[in-house]
This record gives structure tokens, sequence and C-alpha cells, in this order.
């Protein structure tokens, strides 16, 4: 029975030891409410940095998007346009009753619809019309017709084909305004004036073809924290409404035109 005591004795005299020696609970307190404040002020700091910083990038990849699918869309309209210009009053080779070959009489062709611009040329010079579509006949005249639809697309088609109709070629196009580089039999020399006027087409030796695009959706797009203005091809102010804008202009000159000083 002391047996028993004595061992009972030690063990309470181990765990008092463990207890004072081992685990003082004294210097094991929890957070104070202060402590814990302080910690969830600078988590929260920590997200809402974070979020600012992703919505930041995302703002920034969609603007740079937006950007490059203007760029885009200016690019495959001024190409289209430009192929056509290049083909204004060029001629083809015809063969002649004396076995001879002469050069077709070239065709002055350029004319000013509201909101647009017709292109015409021989198919003995390119059989193609804007939408890609051949012609088999030298002396049929393709007419290439490019407009702003209502849907704000640049349009064209060849006005000469029977059944045909407007396909678009870029979206987003807001605004289409000419000017022409004409050169005044009067005075000799060059100016840059609207389609009103014009001397007449054989005065023409350039075009110039101004689009303003924007984007479908608003983006918000702001400068210093405010939605700011844009200026259209004419130079008027377009009011904001958070939608991107750009505005394109491309010089054409009309390299296989004739008698333009003459």
């Amino acid at each position: 029975m002391l047996e028993y005591m004595d061992k009972a004795s030690e063990m309470t005299l181990t765990v008092k030891m463990l207890f004072t020696n081992g685990l003082d609970l004294s210097k094991h307190k929890g957070y104070s409410l202060v402590e814990l404040l302080v910690g969830l002020g600078l988590s929260s700091l920590v997200v809402a940095i974070t979020l600012s910083v992703y919505q930041l990038s995302r703002q920034s990849w969609q603007t740079i998007s937006a950007n490059d699918a203007l760029y885009q869309n200016a690019q495959v309209a001024f190409r289209a346009i430009r192929r056509q210009a290049e083909l204004v009053g060029a001629a083809y080779l015809l063969a002649a009753s004396d076995n001879h070959v002469m050069l077709s009489t070239p065709y002055p062709s350029v004319s000013i619809p509201n909101e647009g611009l017709v292109l015409s040329h021989w198919s003995g010079a390119d059989p193609f019309d804007c939408q890609g579509n051949s012609s088999t006949s030298p002396s049929v005249l393709i007419s290439n017709s490019f407009k702003r639809s209502s849907n704000k697309e640049l349009t064209c088609k060849d006005i000469n084909a029977s059944g045909s109709s407007y396909q678009a070629l870029a979206e987003g196009v807001e605004d289409l305004q000419t000017r022409f580089a004409q050169i005044n039999p009067v005075l000799n020399t060059l100016q840059w004036v609207n389609a009103s006027e014009l001397f007449g087409p054989v005065q023409i030796v350039a075009i110039e073809v101004c689009l303003r695009l924007a984007t479908s959706n608003r983006m918000g797009v702001s400068v210093k924290g405010f939605l700011a203005p844009t200026t259209g091809c004419n130079g008027e102010t377009i009011s904001a409404d958070g939608k991107l804008r750009r505005v394109f202009r491309h010089v054409m000159a009309l390299r296989n035109r004739l008698g333009a000083y003459g």
C-alpha cells in the first residue's frame, strides 16, 4: 500500500514540474482585439490592391485588343480601295486588225455618291471586282462602289454586274469621307478639294480616304478619369460615349491617269 502511495506522489510531483517548468501558460496568450482588427485591415488592403491591379490589367488588355481590331478593319478597307484606285484609268492590250498590238483607251472613272466612292476599270486590265468575282470579257467595265451601310460597315459591289449585292468589308465604320487632289486647269496648281469642288475626273491625280471607326461596345475609355471626346474626319467633335474611336487617313495616287496636265 505504501508503495502505491509513493508512486502516486512521484507522478503528482512529475506533473507539477511539467506545468511549472515546461508549460508556462502566461507565455502563450491569444491575439488582442486591436491586433485582430489591424490584421484584418491589412488583409483587406492587400485584397483591394490585387483586385485594382487585375481590373486595370483587364481594361488595358481590352483596350489593346479593341485598338488592334480597329487597325485591322482599317487595313482591310484601305487595301480594297487602294487596289481599285490603282486600276482607275488603266488600259489593256487590244489586238489590232493589222496584227499589231495597241493599248485600249483608258476609262476616266471616278464618281462620288453620297458617303461613298465608285472606281471603275476595264476587266481587260484586271478581271476581278472588289468581291473577287471575275469577268471573261476584257471589254466589260467593272465599277466598284464603296459605301458605308446603315449597319456601320464598309461595303462594296460591282454596280454594273447584274444581281450583285453589297458585301461587308470592314465593320465599325461610323464615317467615310473623301477628298481629291486635282490639277487646277487655270492656275496649273495642285489643290485638295471636296467632291462638290471638282473641275472633272480628268484633273484628279490622287484620292484621300478618311475612315472613322469605333468599337461596338462601350468600354469606358477615359483620360485622367474623364471620358474624352474625339475629333472626326472633318474636324468635328464627337461626344464621348465610352466607345473607343480612331480616325484613319490614306492617300492613294491614281497612277494610270492620263492627261491630267493636258
